[in-house]
């Protein structure tokens, strides 16, 4: 016995055992076949699913053909540059203060020129309406509402004496603060 080598000892004492790795890849293979098939499936029945949906196209409506004019035109807003800030004396004697960024909607691209133009006039005006309101009315809704109404009118008045139209729908507030 010594004249045999150690690995032909092993050979001898039991039968070979080369046939798990087999089994391993064999379970690997039918594993990765069964998740191949299942997702081709998967795909198959589901394709028509998975596709975008068909968005239902605004070209379709039926819409009435808008002329370009004053009156129903694109929307044009327009920053009144800069920020306005108002202090105002209450009755208790303490200083408070508005500081507001507003913006003008309109409809006529005239307009913005003529708003651009007449800025120092605009915002003069503007400043006079400021200050036939008082703080505690700015705090209401119905006050803030009232102030915006009447800037407009402020606004468009210019406006109709330069332009002779109104020009303006309407002011709206970017920022509001009362302090």
């Amino acid at each position: 016995m010594a004249d045999k080598e150690p690995n032909e000892e092993l050979v001898e004492d039991g039968p070979k055992k080369g046939g798990g790795l087999k089994k391993i890849a064999i379970i690997i293979v039918g594993f990765l076949l069964v998740a191949g098939l299942s997702a081709g499936g998967t795909w198959f029945f589901l394709k028509d699913k998975l596709a975008e949906p068909e968005v239902a196209g605004i070209d379709g409506l039926p819409m009435e053909e808008q002329s370009m004019s004053p009156d129903n035109g694109e929307a044009i807003y327009h920053a009144l540059q800069p920020a306005f800030i108002i202090n105002f004396n209450t009755s208790t004697g303490k200083s408070r203060f508005l500081q507001t960024e507003l913006t003008v909607l309109t409809r006529d691209p005239e307009s913005v020129e003529v708003l651009v133009l007449h800025n120092p006039l605009i915002r003069n005006n503007l400043l006079d309406v400021f200050t036939t309101h008082s703080f505690d009315s700015l705090m209401t809704a119905q006050g803030k509402l009232a102030l915006a109404d009447d800037l407009t009118l402020a606004i468009q008045d210019v406006l109709t004496n330069e332009m002779g139209r109104p020009g303006i729908e309407a002011i709206l507030f970017r920022s509001f603060i009362l302090q």
